[in-house]
């Protein structure tokens, strides 16, 4: 039954539940789309590109790239030691206090960001460039508004 089915069914639905549902099955079919293809080309699924992605915005710390994507931070540490293993980031010892370590992106993390940004894209058109730009951008603010509503107030910029 899709959405709109449940409308026309006369099922008593509350429109944000159903709003809920269908950003949650986009969300699996967007991964599902994006992960086989960026293991194939980069060796990465989308958890670790979010993650480095998240380093190279200068999310410095597992907690704080945990926080940032909303991940448990024992699968944020896993994901940081494979892109370690991999040599496109490294944990280093933070010199004000020597309990801390920094996430950076080594020189070959740095030297492969424009490549999984050009497949990623590559990807995304294989996916989406069907659609008219006009409804890409229109669905690209839309969620940018859902998003804002649903941020706490004084936490804009995270």
């Amino acid at each position: 039954m899709t959405p709109s089915s449940l409308f026309a069914s006369g099922v008593s639905t509350d429109g944000s539940y159903l709003l809920v549902r269908q950003v949650l099955r986009l969300l699996r079919r967007l991964r599902q789309a994006l992960d086989e293809p960026l293991q194939a080309a980069m060796k990465l699924g989308t958890k670790e590109v979010l993650v480095r992605a998240a380093v190279m915005d200068g999310f410095d710390t597992t907690s704080t790239v945990a926080e940032y994507h909303r991940l448990p931070a024992p699968t944020v540490t896993r994901i940081v030691t494979k892109l370690a293993n991999q040599g496109l980031l490294e944990r280093v010892t933070d010199s004000t206090d020597l309990r801390k370590l920094r996430l950076r992106l080594t020189p070959e993390g740095e030297s492969t960001r424009a490549h999984t940004r050009a497949v990623a894209q590559d990807i995304a058109r294989a996916q989406l460039g069907h659609l008219p730009a006009k409804r890409v951008n229109a669905a690209l603010l839309a969620l940018k508004d859902l998003e804002t509503a649903l941020v706490p107030s004084g936490k804009e910029n995270e």
